[in-house]
């Protein structure tokens, strides 16, 4: 199957100028932000919070498994990393700016480098990682009108069009594509202007509906991608403005770049389009509309607190841990639920009651609501 390998294998060795920037080197950089680059003697090395260096300068046996092992599957991601660092195309590339906030006291887990073309400011954001810290705030999201990843992505993207004056890219996969649609709508006109392309790849959308994509620009100049049957970008989403690609994997893995198609058509330049999302997937969409919509703040609250406790209840610093002990987790649940007061317990259950109702009760009458839970009779 055509995913991003193919890709590099049809461009590694052409330059940005035989090859213009295109979707896939934007699949490629999005990868890269998950590379634990921060853990390295080079990002000290070379200063690279506020400085740069060559691409190739990673490549090194012992530099790789470091930047390998946080992501999901460090072989495969291992795979894709370790020739990247070498091909032509990129190894010669400016890499820098890095920046990397981890706060607990207040919920906030972001990075963002810049990758630097002959013709382009090229900024990619780092989605959620697996640390729980990073999904508290994403869960903030929902609870708070502002969350500190958001204010550091427009700051970031501020401090990246000061350097220099080329056009601006402006990317992010997961979380990242969240924080790549907050900066470039809140960004001033000047810098917006600027901008040559913002890419969401399956990042969700925004709970509150201050901001919302131009019909004009959409498909254009904002693209918004998501896997054809994943969950994750069409969270919070209440309309269409998005292009479902085709995955080698559902579910939960169609949300992993890796797994990603390209199109033979255009020369596997292009992630392959399909026409819709799932059934399923549809269904989720509408589905968790009309559920949160019913929901108060405080149940929202109950709900994101109690799903937290699971994981953190037991000291785990990271959903890696709570996947590989699934019998202690099980138990984890069961006491959790029984140490929550009757009626907070009771609301739980109700809550979680009525997401599976309404679930089915859309997906047996798909056709008779809009993306945003509504009815197209109302």
């Amino acid at each position: 199957m055509a995913t991003v390998l193919k890709f590099l294998d049809e461009v590694k060795n052409k330059s940005f100028k035989e090859e213009p920037l295109t979707e896939g080197d934007i699949i490629v950089g999005s990868l890269f932000s998950y590379a634990s680059f921060e853990i390295t003697d080079e990002y000290k090395k070379y200063k690279l919070n506020e400085k740069t260096c060559k691409v190739s300068h990673f490549n090194k046996p012992e530099i790789l498994d470091k930047m390998s092992k946080n992501y999901l599957v460090p072989k495969e991601f291992k795979k894709f990393l370790e020739p990247v660092l070498g091909f032509k195309r990129y190894k010669n590339l400016q890499i820098g700016y890095i920046k990397n906030y981890f706060e607990k006291n207040d919920p906030m887990q972001f990075f963002t480098f810049t990758i630097f073309t002959n013709n382009y400011n090229v900024i990619f954001f780092r989605g959620t990682d697996l640390s729980l810290l990073g999904w508290q705030e994403n869960f903030n999201m929902v609870l708070e009108d502002s969350i500190p990843s958001w204010d550091a992505a427009l700051n970031y993207v501020k401090e990246i069009a000061s350097l220099n004056d080329r056009p601006i890219v402006i990317a992010g996969h997961s979380k990242g594509g969240n924080l790549a649609y907050y900066a470039y709508f809140n960004l001033p006109k000047e810098i917006k202007d600027r901008v040559f392309k913002v890419y969401n790849l399956d990042g969700p959308a925004f709970f509150k509906e201050e901001f919302k994509v131009d019909e004009e620009e959409f498909g254009k100049k904002v693209f918004k991608f998501v896997a054809e049957d994943d969950i994750v970008g069409i969270l919070f989403e209440r309309t269409n403005a998005y292009i479902p690609i085709d995955t080698k994997k559902r579910g939960v893995n169609a949300h992993d770049l890796l797994n990603w198609k390209f199109s033979k058509e255009s020369g596997y330049r292009l992630l392959k389009r399909k026409k819709d999302i799932t059934l399923t997937a549809k269904t989720f969409q509408i589905t968790q509309n009309i559920w949160l919509n019913k929901l108060s703040k405080s149940e929202m609250k109950d709900l994101i607190d109690f799903i937290v406790s699971i994981a953190t209840c037991n000291q785990m610093q990271d959903l890696l841990a709570l996947k590989f002990d699934i019998i202690k987790a099980r138990k984890v649940y069961l006491d959790e639920i029984s140490n929550y007061d009757t009626d907070k317990k009771e609301n739980l259950k109700r809550i979680s009651k009525d997401l599976v109702k309404t679930f089915f009760t859309v997906l047996l009458h798909i056709n008779d609501y809009n993306y945003d839970g509504t009815r197209k009779s109302e």
